[in-house]
């Protein structure tokens, strides 16, 4: 055990889980205990400089830690109770020289396991940490950073790099998760820095131009140039599942993680059950891991059993000409976009090869989700003049995200606009003529009654009760 310091140690069954201070002990067993208490052991006897003797008389074991002002006497009754309290003696001041950087890896770790952090989302949140806080910056001692030193970084930061409030509003929220784990769980701090610094200070050093309609959707021209270009592609393939999966997305605006789990069982009557996703992960130094979640995106916490999207001519025709293939090459597969041997595909080679497609056409858009916000925009706002519930629902997200985030308009659509607002101006024209001309006509209408003088009606009214 020597040289050891601080880190994890896993017996064969992952039941021990040893973190010198930088982690959870897990016990499973007896010989786990053991173990623990051998390995605590070791590392308090590889720290420790000072004898430990036996106080015959008065019956306790003792030992000194610090030294000058600092040096102190520790006297416990059992052996095993002083080097537990060695052991956290030892391991609070390793604790004390950690870095922002093994903070953050600490952290990660206790996300990862104890509030199940997919491995996907971990790598986002350290591509994201990265990203922002440079090296040097995450090679500092958590103990000595202060509100201010942190309050310079940024503002010195955000004026070299010019981020985006989002990426800036991320970044900071995992730092200020990284100094309330050092103060709630390493409790190798007494106060959290990050806590008092306000984001606002620096949005003024941000990017905050935002991506016009035009980089976000593709027309309709666009789209039939997609599809003629995937079917040409078509030609050259005995089997061209990921083509088919490419018009697919077209008429349904599915997710790409939603393709590949489709299976021909969600082909049903109500339409296609659109109701899983996959999921792909891949720790370090280990092989991606393909795994089926039995939610989509927008279900992860409250699940509802998916949504169903309406069978139309065109994707029924879709379907039917991938099930011939699959039946004409003798492949059988559950799954509706099956490779060759009848697995599903990795989203990613979706993913690559709309990019290659789309770049070798020229267009700067080149990803999957501009399919759900095309077909939410050009069809189901422009043509079909859908309710924002039923938008939602088609697409599997909430009223607002599809108000917020899929409702765009083509700049050439304002021909558009311009064409109906001639063509009301032109209604208005002439009603307002028709008006006029009424208006002429009834007051050529009007029938003039001869004036009377005031004591003639006044007579009159006298009379009226008299007669």
């Amino acid at each position: 055990m020597k040289g050891m310091g601080i880190q994890n140690v896993n017996d064969k069954k992952d039941a021990l889980k040893v973190v010198f201070g930088k982690a959870i002990i897990e016990i499973d067993s007896v010989e786990a205990l053991q173990m623990k208490a051998m390995i605590k052991e070791n590392y308090v006897l590889e720290h420790h400089d000072k004898k430990i003797f036996y106080d015959e008389k008065r019956k306790y074991y003792r030992t000194y830690v610090g030294s000058g002002k600092n040096r102190e006497s520790i006297c416990r009754k059992e052996k095993s109770a002083l080097m537990e309290y060695l052991f956290d003696y030892y391991s609070r001041n390793a604790l004390e020289d950690s870095t922002i950087e093994e903070v953050f890896e600490r952290m990660l770790e206790h996300k990862h396991k104890m509030q199940n952090r997919a491995q996907c989302t971990i790598v986002r949140y350290r591509q994201s940490f990265h990203r922002f806080f440079q090296e040097d910056f995450r090679g500092l001692k958590i103990i000595d950073i202060t509100e201010d030193f942190i309050s310079e970084y940024i503002n010195v930061r955000t004026h070299a790099i010019h981020p985006k409030d989002k990426a800036l509003e991320d970044a900071l929220r995992l730092l200020r998760n990284t100094f309330d784990y050092a103060m709630r769980k390493d409790k190798i701090i007494s106060e959290n820095p990050v806590q008092q610094v306000d984001l606002d200070n620096y949005n003024q050093n941000c990017d905050i131009s935002a991506k016009s309609s035009d980089e976000k959707i593709f027309t309709d021209e666009e789209i039939d140039m997609i599809i003629a270009r995937v079917r040409t592609e078509m030609k050259d393939k005995d089997y061209d599942f990921i083509g088919y999966a490419i018009l697919f997305s077209i008429e349904t605006g599915v997710r790409v993680g939603e393709i590949p789990v489709l299976k021909w069982e969600d082909i049903t009557v109500k339409g296609i059950h659109i109701h899983k996703q996959q999921r792909k992960t891949k720790e370090p130094g280990k092989k991606a891991v393909l795994e089926e979640l039995p939610y989509t995106k927008n279900e992860r916490r409250h699940p509802k059993g998916g949504r169903y999207f309406p069978i139309t001519d065109k994707i029924a025709s879709i379907l039917n000409e991938i099930k011939s293939k699959q039946e004409e090459y003798g492949i059988n597969s559950e799954y509706i976009f099956g490779q060759e041997d009848g697995t599903w595909f990795d989203k990613d080679i979706y993913a690559q090869r709309l990019r290659r497609l789309c770049e070798r056409m020229g267009y700067d858009i080149t990803n999957n989700h501009a399919f759900r916000m095309s077909l939410n925009s050009n069809v189901f706002i422009d043509k079909l003049n859908l309710p924002v519930t039923k938008r939602a629902a088609l697409l599997g997200h909430s009223v607002a995200t599809n108000e917020r985030y899929y409702s765009h308009m083509k700049s050439q659509s304002t021909e558009d606009v311009k064409e109906l607002l001639n063509n009301l101006n032109s209604r208005n024209i002439e009603s307002n003529n028709t008006t006029e001309k009424t208006h002429s006509n009834s007051l050529n209408n009007i029938v003039v009654f001869p004036k009377r003088k005031s004591s003639e009606i006044l007579e009159k009214s006298r009379n009226l009760g008299t007669s």
